[in-house]
């Protein structure tokens, strides 16, 4: 968890349990499902494995990194 997300979890890394096969969207539901502070972020937030970003499509690995990168401002 980066930023707002970390913020608002209280955590910089957080666990959650996905069914087999699952994809990032399956991550997005089971993030707002456990953490339902998390929802405003999570509709914009992109997410990253193993350092490459992923889309909704993008199986998630059973073992690997996964970021949770919340929009960003500033200049």
């Amino acid at each position: 968890m980066f930023a707002a997300a970390r913020d608002a979890t209280g955590a910089s890394e957080v666990v959650v349990e996905l069914p087999e096969l699952a994809r990032v969207r399956d991550l997005r539901i089971a993030l707002e499902s456990e953490y339902p502070q998390l929802a405003p972020l999570l509709s914009r937030a992109m997410f990253a494995i193993n350092t490459h970003y992923a889309d909704e499509d993008t199986p998630v690995p059973l073992a690997g990194e996964i970021a949770c990168i919340p929009p960003v401002s500033g200049g």
